[in-house]
């Protein structure tokens, strides 16, 4: 991902000092070691190699690997330590540890100097509304004077630079490193998505947070937490770690109009620092008056009702659900101190969010809407959304990931006829999956007959934007900023607004 080079030089006794009991010396703790890698292949001569037991591979089985291409030192579960003691003849530090995933955390933060204590940290978690809710916090920092970093589901980038995101959030060890380097470019504060899976696989367990969001929490996942209450526990633990935070005047900031936010705001007794509310129909903390929402093609605006009545909210960005969003990041920034007329200044200063809610307007006089939506709650407040405003019919493109959560198909297809004038179905990165059979699993939710089947994702745009006329309102879910479609194991570029694009410029 980075073309430098970090130069971090640590002794193995200091990193199991510093790890606060997470791992323990096996030898001499005077190897010295100058990079850190849980992946075998990037080991190179001096590193610390620390064996993950994952889900698919064990860690374990690298370890010659990683020795032989030069390794200081290793990290081994220590249940297994008897395996390698060996290695301390040979001139390899040896540390153990209860958990090795645990420890690569722990590892990594104390290797690259802890890096979230010196900087401002906010996480947001929740099954939708996180990157559009860094992106607000992004833009609001900067009105304040601070130079942000951001680390999320569309790329991490500070200081004018951008790097692809394979993960929303990074492993443990790469988000260390990445925060060390905002850190030493200046960055001040970094606003962070925190996904359910790296919750639950302790990814973030060393940030040091000063806020944490929990935006919602809806069908989604399943496929990897098995049922709700894992994929609740995992999303709440965000507010533990919170909890174990070296920062003062730390807060929580929940969404009460989410059922599982007021379980999580009903538990603010039992929490060391102040939990904050926002909503729309729920009394909260931070929320408009209802009489005062406008949202129309043009963007969305309101005025607060709380805690400071009066102040008026405009954005560029479309949907109702956006309103949310933008409450949750005023919610944040107002706590930390900054005033209203920045916060409705950044926001009104950020033009778009890739991928959500992307307008594309047609000469025909119609409207295409691309936007990322691909959970049965996500689609469903988009469609309400384009609902609300002035249109003739909406016409939804849509289809549903293979090799992910299959629940939720039929779901999705029901929540797509139920607010759609017409429903074309298509694939959506059906990856391994038989696309005719994760259609089949999503046609099983229609009943309505107002829908076709395309499964090729490009046809189906192109029969969409055909169909299109004066008055009508496109809208392209699933994908939203992705630029790439997977086939198989193939992954090849496909760009939903390119290809609504085009076939923009076929009709004219």
């Amino acid at each position: 991902m980075f073309n430098n080079s970090i130069q971090i030089k640590a002794s193995i006794g200091d990193l199991a000092e510093a790890s606060g009991g997470a791992v323990a010396l096996a030898g001499p703790g005077d190897t010295v070691v100058t990079s850190l890698e849980y992946d075998s292949r990037l080991v190179k001569k001096g590193s610390l190699f620390v064996a993950v037991e994952g889900f698919k591979s064990d860690g374990h089985k690298f370890v010659k690997t990683a020795v032989e291409s030069g390794a200081a030192a290793v990290c081994v579960s220590r249940s297994r330590a008897a395996e390698y003691a060996g290695l301390v003849d040979r001139g390899v530090g040896i540390l153990t540890t209860a958990d090795t995933r645990t420890a690569l955390s722990r590892l990594s933060a104390a290797f690259f100097g802890f890096p979230s204590r010196s900087m401002l940290a906010i996480g947001v978690t929740g099954t939708n509304g996180k990157t559009s809710i860094t992106y607000m916090l992004e833009a609001i920092m900067k009105r304040h004077g601070r130079k942000p970093g951001v680390i999320g589901t569309i790329n991490y980038r500070w200081c004018g630079r951008e790097y692809p995101a394979p993960n929303t959030t990074p492993e443990s060890k790469d988000l260390q490193e990445i925060l060390y380097r905002m850190r030493r470019d200046g960055v001040d504060a970094f606003i962070m998505e925190v996904s359910s899976h790296a919750l639950e696989l302790r990814r973030a367990d060393d940030i040091d947070f000063d806020a944490a969001v929990f935006t919602n929490l809806t069908r989604d996942h399943l496929d990897f937490h098995h049922d709700f209450e894992s994929y609740f526990n995992a999303k709440k633990r965000i507010f533990e770690l919170l909890e174990k935070s070296f920062k003062k005047g730390r807060y929580g900031v929940v969404n009460v109009d989410d059922p599982y936010g007021r379980e999580l705001f009903m538990m603010r007794n039992s929490r060391t620092y102040p939990m904050v509310s926002f909503g729309i129909e729920t009394e909260a903390d931070y929320m408009p008056d209802p009489g005062a929402i406008a949202n129309s093609i043009r963007g969305l605006s309101y005025r607060l009702a709380r805690p400071e009545a009066g102040v008026d909210i405009r954005l560029n960005l479309l949907g109702t659900f956006q309103l949310y969003n933008s409450l949750a990041a005023l919610a944040v920034s107002h706590r930390m101190g900054v005033p209203f007329e920045e916060i409705a200044e950044g926001l009104a200063g950020l033009e778009t969010v890739p991928g959500r809610f992307d307008v594309l307007k047609a000469d025909r006089g119609f409207v295409v809407i691309v936007d990322y939506a691909h959970t049965v709650d996500a689609l469903q407040k988009l469609l309400r959304s384009v609902n609300e405003l002035e249109h003739r019919r909406v016409i939804t493109v849509f289809g549903c990931g293979g090799d992910r959560d299959r629940t939720k198909r039929p779901l999705m297809g029901s929540v797509a006829e139920d607010n759609s004038d017409l429903v074309v179905v298509t694939s959506d990165n059906p990856r391994t999956e038989d696309p005719a059979r994760i259609i089949g699993e999503i046609t099983a939710g229609l009943a309505k007959g107002n829908h076709e089947i395309i499964p090729d994702r490009a046809e189906a745009i192109a029969r969409a934007m055909a169909m299109a006329g004066e008055g009508d309102i496109v809208v392209i879910a699933g994908k939203g900023h992705e630029d790439y479609q997977i086939i198989g194991t193939e992954k090849t570029h496909f760009d939903d607004k390119e290809v609504a694009a085009r076939c923009m410029q076929v009709r004219v």
